[in-house]
């Protein structure tokens, strides 16, 4: 047999007496809404002995969150959770220091693959060096510089002047 989960206790009938709305402009413009509602509120027995039920239930369930024994679990529990910590953070240091390396590496060889592409093309593509190549901070291209040969160079020095005549630099 399954066991079947208690609902929460729900009264039958809810009446609105009066609803009260004030309203109030503050001083940064904001409106500030107060609504004062009267209910009339009507518990069939049995739902009103659950409602109180499972007040003492939550009560009860408090006072055992607090006593002396959940406590020291929880103390212990801080222990365990400082020592993972401690554990763990210096591989998380190595970790962020190798994925900062990774993204770097992989930026310049996404930065040098795409130059090399662009002066590749049969078709200069004008808009990737106006907006990616001339963009690009001078550090970023010291080394993608050194790694062209002097062909590649003479190319990428001839598509920077068109981009200087056209005043797009």
């Amino acid at each position: 047999m399954q066991q079947e989960e208690q609902q929460e206790a729900k009264p039958y009938k809810t009446d609105l007496i009066s609803e009260e709305l004030d309203y109030e402009v503050l001083e940064n413009g904001d409106v500030k809404v107060t609504q004062n509602i009267k209910k009339e509120i009507t518990w069939s027995s049995r739902e009103f002995t659950s409602l109180l039920r499972q007040n003492e239930q939550a009560l009860g369930m408090f006072k055992d969150a607090q006593s002396e024994e959940t406590l020291k679990k929880m103390k212990d529990q801080e222990g365990e959770v400082q020592k993972v910590i401690t554990t763990l953070k210096p591989f998380v240091v190595k970790s962020e220091i190798k994925q900062k390396a990774e993204y770097e590496r992989l930026r310049h060889e996404g930065l040098l693959t795409n130059l090399k592409k662009g002066l590749e093309a049969k078709e200069t593509n004008l808009a990737w060096f106006q907006t990616i190549w001339m963009r690009t901070k001078e550090e970023l291209k010291k080394p993608v510089l050194a790694k062209l040969d002097a062909e590649e160079n003479a190319k990428l020095l001839k598509i920077m002047q068109k981009l200087k005549r056209k005043g797009l630099k």
